[in-house]
């Protein structure tokens, strides 16, 4: 349920935008290109559910997903994403908590491995629908939803042998890279950050999950 509390934050959060500027929170948050990495390679399971995943998208946001959102009011935008993001957990078989909030412009979202939990930040969705970069602020919220729901896959194939079919080389591969002690972050070294097994494996399930999405 969306709360009343929820929209008086989106509210402020759109005031500040307006405040701020959405390019100058944009380039706060790093909208830059990630340095070349070879594509991951996907697994036939994996081709389907990227394929799924974009029936989904259609189902929940038709067929132009920006112009969808763009019509849509701030309460109504934060209701849709929070659909599709637990309708994408549901149909990825995934046992997590979800949830979308506009309370912070930190960042766009995380997966936090210990508490199998899932936020989305989706207050970039609280600008204007007229404002030159709204494309890609849908694009970038939904890139972010289906990348972190990717990483919770990637946690649960690691603990139960044979979900989504990932291989044994993958499940360990991905096991060592999500040791507190192997993985890079982004601010620390983007290259490396980029060219980590789940990080490339994720943007590249999510950029081929938003192929051709409007």
């Amino acid at each position: 349920m969306i709360t009343d509390t929820l929209i008086l934050v989106a509210a402020a959060l759109a005031l500040e935008l307006i405040v701020t500027g959405i390019g100058k929170l944009i380039n706060m948050w790093g909208q830059r290109t990630l340095p070349q990495t070879a594509q991951a390679e996907l697994s036939e399971t994996d081709k389907q559910k990227v394929e799924e995943t974009k029936k989904l998208i259609r189902q929940c946001f038709g067929e132009n997903v920006t112009e969808w959102i763009r019509r849509a009011s701030n309460r109504e935008r934060i209701e849709l994403m929070a659909e599709f993001a637990e309708r994408l957990a549901r149909e990825y078989g995934l046992d997590i908590d979800v949830d979308v909030t506009v309370n912070n412009i930190n960042n766009y979202g995380s997966y936090d491995w210990k508490e199998k939990r899932a936020e989305f930040n989706i207050a970039l969705l609280m600008v204007d629908g007229s404002n030159e970069h709204f494309d890609y602020c849908v694009r970038a919220t939904l890139d972010t939803i289906i990348h972190e729901l990717r990483h919770a896959v990637q946690h649960k194939a690691i603990e139960n042998s044979g979900f989504w079919n990932v291989d044994e080389e993958r499940r360990t591969q991905w096991a060592t890279n999500m040791a507190p002690e192997n993985y890079i972050r982004a601010e620390v070294d983007l290259r490396g950050y980029a060219s980590q097994p789940i990080e490339k494996d994720a943007t590249t399930f999510a950029a081929l999950a938003m192929e051709g999405v409007k």
